[in-house]
């Protein structure tokens, strides 16, 4: 055999066994690691990819199985189902051996939604402290990495992995899915895993079925469109843009040239508006761009004995703040709470003004927050800054800011992305606190939300509890949050699905409330009595009867309730007919189960309506669980 033929001879050696895959290493999805939870009582199915008909054998907790790859190097065993338990080792072998390490077997739901779902545990009440006490060894975490695209895809990052549950993993974990972990915990003592697949602003759409809008000319000719884009790639060309035009904002802005944070600035020519609002609730026509406000406040000589703080709550987007002339503070992110302290310095007996630039980008803009978080404060006060403002616009005359690339606008792209590589990874259930993006669409959501709840279901082959957040107190929103609740209910036609009210824990002024302990405790009641333990009380008081009496109407729940008000009569109560206000309604305790709705209406048919405001303020009807009765709305008639 001469050298050439040897060369010849070895490289078609060479290339045959690559070309199927001799040499290729046998691999799992990511969301096979150190750290898993498998699901207990199910089937344990695990996968992966390896060379083309090559041998793979599986070991977990002394069972042996062993297949054969497809001829696409697709491979799969199924494990018998097993009791929880752990830590174990998993061993899959083939060209090449992989060992999990840490592995349990115990309860694994999938938590997911928008902004609310992934607010993280620093940033929740409390949230440095419970973050600095979250080691718990037996709750693992999963956090899908942020991914979208046009056409289902099984490929995730290999950055996400499984981890231990303690202070490094916790601090930007879900604070909700935490703490119903937690709980969950304390109840059984078994293995917790947490799958953690949230995208902030997203819409229901972008996590559903693209088959689910084949009916919708609009969104179906939308994602054929994306179906060819690298919709990531696309993210991150706007984030370029959007930074340049920040910074064009900066460019041209008059105000910045001008020097209008002066003390000394001539203000005949600015106008007036009432703050806190947003812009839309101003008489501002433009939201896009820089808008400077400013204020005179008046100072005793007491008042400048020392440091002054400043309170303005939440600014979309981004603030300069000056007083006097000089920043005292600035802050580029809405979702955070501007609070400034003033040197005393500063403070001059008299006049002092105040000026706030605030530049938007693309977003609502202005001022989120309520006048409870507009005030500024002495060393002997708090005083309110609400009411009226000199304003001006910096920037009147601006181009349009870039096109935004957010899964918000993009239907299925978290569906492909996000939730599709997970559909034979076994699971116990899904938690959803998603819509927020669709409040404004109250009766289309009320239709898609049962959709993708049964479609999902069908993808996991199996009718998984569903437990969602009913949408939280927030104030000034149209009377949209009602109707967007009781949208949100239309899925509790389904079996298996649980909601939980939040409607007493909210913030009126944010649409990310502190609270996420108590949501993600009565997540875990609503598990309770929907999947562990069928018997135990209901997470929250359901009507069971209505009857209608001459001058009132008594409604009949199906578990005791407690009435925490000041007084006797319970408040929240309204009559309504045909759709027209009536009149309050005044209501009382008949029994621990029982509610009596006084009215002094002439004649049936009424509606009776209760907690119907974006933000009510009377909630008081409560179960033993601590769990308030959610707003409803009910005809009663003869």
């Amino acid at each position: 055999m001469n050298n050439t033929f040897k060369t010849r001879y070895f490289k078609l050696l060479f290339f045959t066994l690559t070309s199927f895959g001799l040499c290729a290493q046998i691999s799992l999805p990511p969301f096979f690691s150190d750290h898993m939870v498998l699901q207990q009582e199910q089937k344990i199915v695990l996968f992966g990819k390896a060379a083309p008909y090559e041998k793979v054998t599986g070991i977990f907790k002394g069972e042996v199985l062993k297949t054969s790859a497809n001829p696409d190097g697709s491979w799969r065993l199924v494990f018998s189902p097993s009791k929880a338990g752990g830590p174990y080792q998993l061993k899959i072998s083939a060209n090449n051996t992989i060992k999990f390490n840490n592995v349990f077997v115990g309860e694994v739901w999938f938590c997911s939604g928008q902004s609310n779902m992934g607010w993280p545990l620093y940033k929740s009440e409390n949230g440095i402290r419970e973050v600095e006490q979250s080691l718990h060894e037996k709750i693992k975490l999963f956090n899908v990495r942020r991914s979208m695209s046009g056409i289902p895809t099984e490929d995730l990052d290999t950055i996400n992995k499984w981890t231990s549950c303690n202070p490094k993993t916790t601090k930007n974990f879900s604070a909700v899915a935490y703490y119903f972990a937690r709980e969950l915990y304390k109840r059984y003592q078994v293995p917790i895993g947490l799958i953690h697949s949230s995208w902030g602003g997203s819409s229901i759409e972008a996590w559903m079925n693209a088959d689910a809008f084949a009916d919708d000319k609009n969104k179906y000719e939308l994602i054929k469109k994306i179906k060819t884009l690298d919709l990531n790639q696309l993210e991150q060309d706007y984030k370029v843009e959007e930074k340049k035009y920040n910074i064009y904002l900066d460019e041209v802005d008059v105000g910045l040239k001008q020097n209008w944070q002066s003390e000394h600035q001539n203000y005949s020519s600015w106008k007036t508006m009432q703050l806190p609002n947003v812009w839309r609730r101003t008489p501002l026509k433009q939201r896009v761009g820089v808008v400077w406000v400013s204020k005179s406040i008046t100072l005793l000589a007491q008042d400048t004995a020392g440091d002054l703080k400043l309170n303005f709550g939440l600014i979309d987007n981004e603030d300069i703040t000056y007083f006097n002339g000089t920043r005292v503070g600035s802050i580029k992110k809405n979702n955070v709470s501007r609070n400034y302290i003033v040197p005393k310095e500063l403070l001059k007996l008299g006049e002092n003004i105040i000026t706030v630039r605030v530049k938007n980008p693309l977003d609502i803009g202005g001022f989120r927050s309520g006048e409870n978080s507009f005030y500024f404060r002495t060393i002997l006060e708090k005083v309110s800054l609400a009411g009226t403002w000199r304003y001006k616009v910096g920037t009147p005359k601006i181009k349009k800011p870039p096109i935004r690339v957010h899964p918000k606008y993009l239907p299925s792209s978290l569906y492909n992305a996000m939730l599709y590589p997970f559909f034979d990874y076994n699971i116990r259930g899904v938690l959803w606190y998603q819509g927020e993006s669709n409040v404004s669409r109250a009766m289309e959501y009320g239709k898609l939300f049962p959709m993708m709840i049964k479609d999902w279901r069908a993808k996991w082959q199996k009718n998984i509890p569903f437990l969602f957040v009913q949408l939280p107190n927030r104030a000034n929103m149209g009377i949209k949050q009602p109707n967007f609740r009781e949208a949100q209910a239309q899925a509790l036609n389904l079996d298996f699905v649980g909601m939980i009210p939040t409607i007493d824990i909210g913030d009126n002024y944010d649409v990310h409330p502190a609270n996420k302990h108590d949501v993600g405790y009565r997540l875990a009641v609503a598990a309770d009595h929907l999947v562990y333990n069928p018997s135990a009380i209901g997470h929250y008081p359901k009507i069971i009867e209505t009857a209608s009496m001459p001058k009132s109407v008594l409604f009949s729940f199906d578990q005791s309730i407690v009435h925490k008000g000041a007084s006797e009569i319970i408040g929240g109560f309204e009559i309504f007919k045909n759709g027209v206000f009536e009149s309050k309604a005044n209501a009382k305790l008949v029994d621990e189960k029982t509610i009596a709705v006084l009215h002094s209406s002439n004649n049936y048919p009424i509606e009776i309506r209760y907690l119907w405001k974006d933000a009510p303020s009377e909630v008081s009807i409560y179960n033993d669980l601590e769990i308030p009765l959610p707003p409803f709305r009910k005809t009663v008639g003869n």
